[in-house]
């Protein structure tokens, strides 16, 4: 089961411009029901050791995520991936900050 707010290690495959790419971890924000369906797609914010201080880009502290560093959730580079992009488990992001970041894609979506 693919739960949303776990992060993941996905294989972004080779960038195309300014993409995020190659293996990364990345936080699932589809809802659930999606996330286990037949489609076999999730949706996925990448994150990465640099900040920006952009609004778009939320701040994690490793706590329970199981990242090792200090890292930005990048909720204006969302991906649509296939599950089978995913590989280990790397932990689960509070709810604080999964409000965080719907916040950031709300602003980033103009929902």
């Amino acid at each position: 089961m693919i739960w949303r707010g776990e992060v993941y290690h996905v294989d972004l495959g080779q960038p195309v411009g300014r993409e995020p790419a190659f293996r990364r971890p990345a936080v699932v924000v589809s809802v659930d029901i999606l996330n286990n369906g037949p489609g076999g797609l999730v949706v996925v914010v990448p994150i990465t050791t640099a900040g920006y201080g952009l609004r778009s880009h939320i701040e994690l502290e490793p706590a329970s995520s199981g990242l090792d560093h200090t890292s930005y959730a990048r909720c204006d580079q969302l991906r649509v991936v296939s599950i089978e992009r995913l590989s280990s488990r790397q932990g689960m992001l509070s709810p604080e900050q999964m409000q965080a970041i719907d916040q950031a894609l709300r602003f980033v979506l103009d929902l």
